[in-house]
């Protein structure tokens, strides 16, 4: 674990995902994160080409444009671009690289389902992770998944109690965030439009907007 000194600078919360759409799901556990952290900003990434998944519904303009809409009512919290604006696939090891450089005097916060860290050794480069930032995981009252052994190995002297900690070292540490349940899937919300079901509740009002205007998921 990296030695805790004291940092300068911000302390950034990055939440990155294709977006599509932004719902709730996405968006009120990072609000809670930015809120326990006390973190100075969060800023939500939509990735380009994500390597593990199809492409998605939306394109990438329209997922940034719900990510604009869905980000103006809150103080702190950002749409990021950079890695739309990357013409290669969305590896996040590259993109906590390059946000250091472009940072190099805060502190990065990577925000991460426990659902998806469990399975973290099938990431690309994933042991490198934790040079660039720090993770805050994402935990759920109604998950409990099983962490593959050489995640919980490697994560086994890293954790931090208390969010005043994040401040105390440059990387390297994670810390866990209780969340309460929102059992909102992007696939749901573009299931329940094509089946004409209700869905506006699941998304900002702002992006339900856009969707509609936009004929987005029929």
């Amino acid at each position: 674990m990296t030695e805790l000194t004291p940092t300068c600078g911000r302390l950034r919360l990055i939440l990155g995902g294709t977006f599509d759409p932004l719902h709730w799901g996405h968006l009120r556990p990072a609000l809670n994160a930015l809120s326990w952290l006390q973190a100075d900003e969060l800023r939500l990434l939509p990735s380009a080409q994500p390597p593990h998944r199809d492409y998605p519904g939306a394109t990438a303009e329209q997922r940034l444009k719900m990510t604009e809409l869905a980000t103006a009512e809150f103080p702190h919290v950002y749409a990021d671009d950079w890695e739309l604006r990357q013409n290669r696939p969305s590896y996040t090891v590259q993109t906590l690289e390059e946000l250091k450089q472009r940072w190099p005097q805060d502190t990065l916060v990577f925000l991460l389902g426990e659902d998806a860290i469990a399975k973290l050794n099938g990431w690309y480069q994933w042991q490198d992770l934790l040079n660039h930032a720090h993770f805050a995981i994402l935990s759920r009252p109604d998950q409990a998944p099983t962490w593959q052994p050489e995640v919980t190995d490697f994560f086994a002297n890293r954790w931090l109690t208390s969010p005043r900690e994040l401040r105390r070292s440059a990387h390297g540490c994670a810390i866990r965030v209780a969340n309460e349940t929102y059992p909102i899937a992007a696939t749901t919300v573009r299931h329940r439009i094509q089946q004409q079901l209700p869905w506006e509740s699941l998304v900002p009002p702002a992006v339900a907007a856009f969707i509609q205007t936009e004929g987005l998921y029929r």
